[in-house]
């Protein structure tokens, strides 16, 4: 079978038509087969667990690059509702919060540990935050752990709309721990003081707006239905932003640093 028409390109692959009812995600070039391997096998693990999630098929080789079959999931992501429905952002921001704790209930063997995972990331931002990072990782290792299946990029663009059905997609940075620190890296998505470039001047206290609108409501929905206090969230975002450095978002790493900066001096 060919792989048919593009449907979207991220930072480590692109997704593409591979027949009817599924997907091939294709890895650049520069990215060998342990990212496959890896994804392909916790996409399983959380599919297994029966947690709404594609179903993970078989990895191939397309045009000398590793590639994952995945189900395809018909409909748009969050992200695309709420820029063509934009009157829906709190009741999309609500909807998150929801599949977030559902997700959080379960429990899946084969992910990744948490401080393992977490500890990889701030390591490799280790020429950015300097000695920072070993008050940083001797600060992970004193939170409380967890197993609780942690999407690791739960955000807007990352849940498909699909009917009425909600559905997380790109599981590659899942793993098993406490749920608050997924919740953190959640609220550093949403607070990012980044707007897309081009953006008119006028236009950008909107997107501020609602940037804090999406936070308040889906944090305060978290916290209802978790029964967590925002203490307990708040605790997880010194290392969750020291891992967040990694994802090169442009714009961001000053922020992120003097967020960091400022953690580190409460402790």
């Amino acid at each position: 079978m060919q792989k048919g028409k593009l449907l979207s390109r991220g930072m480590t692959a692109e997704v593409f038509e591979w027949g009817e009812d599924k997907v091939l995600k294709l890895f650049f070039d520069n990215f060998d087969e342990t990212w496959a391997l890896n994804e392909a096998n916790i996409g399983k693990a959380v599919f297994d667990a029966g947690i709404p999630s594609p179903e993970v098929f078989e990895i191939i080789n397309v045009d000398n690059r590793k590639g994952i079959i995945l189900e395809r999931i018909i409909g748009n992501t969050m992200l695309d509702q709420v820029l063509v429905e934009p009157w829906k952002l709190q009741y999309f921001s609500i909807q998150l919060a929801r599949l977030q704790y559902r997700i959080h209930k379960h429990k899946a063997r084969g992910l990744p540990s948490q401080r393992e995972k977490l500890a990889e990331s701030i390591w490799s931002s280790s020429n950015i935050l300097g000695r920072r990072v070993y008050r940083i990782i001797e600060y992970l290792y004193n939170l409380p752990g967890g197993s609780s299946v942690c999407h690791g990029d739960f955000h807007f663009g990352n849940v498909m709309v699909s009917g009425n059905k909600f559905i997380p997609i790109d599981w590659m940075n899942a793993y098993g721990g406490n749920p608050a620190s997924d919740v953190a890296r959640t609220c550093l998505i949403m607070t990012s003081p980044v707007v897309p470039e081009n953006t008119p001047i006028v236009v950008v206290p909107l997107i501020q707006y609602s940037k804090w609108l999406t936070y308040s409501t889906y944090i305060f929905e978290y916290l209802r239905l978790s029964g967590i206090s925002l203490n307990s969230v708040d605790d997880w975002i010194l290392p969750m932003a020291a891992g967040k450095i990694k994802d090169i978002i442009p714009g961001e790493k000053t922020w992120l640093v003097n967020t960091i900066d400022m953690y580190l001096e409460r402790l």
